[in-house]
């Protein structure tokens, strides 16, 4: 009897993850990215809670420690420039002792996809464009590559996924914006010393700096609240610089010069802060995991964490159900709960990244102030509960899948 097959589209977290777990339970996996290579840039982003035993039953523990990425202090500002306090962004939302990790995300997705590469067919430079179901299985087209079937077919290619268009229907029924529109990009050379690291915020409105290095570039991440993010074309580089220019048009410190690179910067991400939220996540033979299932949005901090949950949890339903339909639905039954208390985290009004007025400002700020002293006072957790508790409210099951094989 041959192997059962998937067909994976999206190979940044989501999609590398839920490769490997049915690589090896003996499946034929193709991932199917329309990038031309695999991604090496992008922000660091945050693998906690039940994510960490998911990795650790992948073997990658040590890999991704390894590779931890590093913060420079950061110095929290007063909208007038003043220095408040410095914080180390490395302790002020994870526990270490419980294996939390910040990792860039060009890291990540290259740790994930060495995992499997010997054993996942992936395919760059391509993408769906056709999605027809029948009883025994999946026949799918192609921009690229000759069409093809499959037993199922996983959307994990982000909150705009392509699959999710195909088989649930336009994005505008899903996506739910948060007000804000963020913007990352990495600046030129010279323009903050290494070790620098500045987070300046007005009522609405943020900007963070940080070079950790003198080898690594300085990044910058702007933050801001619109009165309709939808309307925003973040496609559109000049719309971007447009957007951002009227924002923060009456910043006292240097948000202006950050601002003036942004037309010369080579990868830049601009889009909407927003979730997905969907009543269902399969349909037949198709689903969704990840952001293009269930995006929490940045606010959340949880969005890379979910996403690993989620797609391991969708691959011991798939090697446990014979019919993708049953996998499928209990897949849902497990992690919807889990998900909607992540996404919750990013509806709270006591966000360190944005304060929408002056007083959350005020309050922020204190709050943060005062961060540096439970540090010191081993208290740092007391901070974070509402976020711990929601990272750790998925359970894994004893008989998931567990790897077979000597890890490397």
């Amino acid at each position: 009897m041959p192997p059962r097959s998937a067909l994976v589209s999206g190979a940044s977290i989501a999609g590398p993850v839920l490769a490997f777990w049915l690589a090896e339970a003996g499946w034929d996996v193709t991932v199917v990215e329309r990038a031309e290579r695999l991604r090496t840039s992008g922000y660091p982003v945050d693998v906690r809670g039940t994510a960490v035993d998911v990795i650790r039953r992948m073997g990658l523990q040590d890999a991704l420690a390894a590779a931890r990425y590093r913060h420079a202090p950061i110095a929290l500002l007063t909208p007038g420039g003043r220095r408040l306090t410095t914080l180390d962004f490395g302790e002020l939302l994870n526990d270490t002792t419980a294996g939390d990790v910040e990792i860039s995300r060009g890291d990540l997705g290259r740790i994930l996809y060495e995992a499997a590469a010997d054993r996942v067919t992936y395919v760059f430079g391509d993408s769906i464009t056709g999605i027809e179901q029948t009883d025994a299985g999946v026949n799918v087209t192609f921009a690229v590559r000759a069409p093809q079937s499959f037993d199922v077919v996983i959307g994990a290619d982000g909150i705009h996924s392509n699959v999710r268009r195909l088989a649930f229907g336009a994005e505008q029924h899903f996506i739910r914006h948060l007000g804000p529109l963020a913007a990352i990009w990495d600046l030129p050379a010279g323009s903050f010393a290494p070790g620098d690291g500045f987070m300046y915020s007005h009522a609405g409105r943020t900007v963070v700096v940080e070079r950790p290095t003198e080898h690594a570039p300085a990044r910058a991440f702007l933050a801001f609240v619109h009165d309709d993010p939808g309307s925003v074309d973040t496609r559109d580089r000049a719309t971007a610089a447009a957007s951002i220019r009227t924002a923060f048009a009456e910043d006292r410190w240097r948000t202006a010069d950050v601002i003036d690179t942004l037309t010369d910067a080579g990868d830049v991400y601009f889009d909407t802060v927003s979730q997905i939220r969907m009543d269902r996540w399969s349909a037949d033979r198709v689903a969704l995991v990840g952001d293009a299932a269930y995006a929490p949005a940045f606010l959340s901090g949880q969005g890379t964490s979910i996403a690993i949950a989620g797609a391991y949890v969708l691959a011991s339903e798939l090697v446990r159900h014979q019919h993708p339909r049953a996998a499928f639905e209990a897949y849902e039954r497990r992690m919807r709960r889990y998900v909607e208390k992540n996404q919750d985290l990013a509806l709270r009004t006591d966000s360190s990244v944005i304060a929408r007025s002056r007083r959350e400002l005020l309050r922020r700020n204190i709050r943060l102030s005062i961060v540096p002293l439970l540090q010191r006072l081993g208290l740092a957790a007391t901070s974070r509960p509402p976020l711990r508790e929601a990272a750790t409210d998925l359970t894994l099951k004893a008989d998931d899948l567990r790897r077979s094989r000597i890890p490397r």
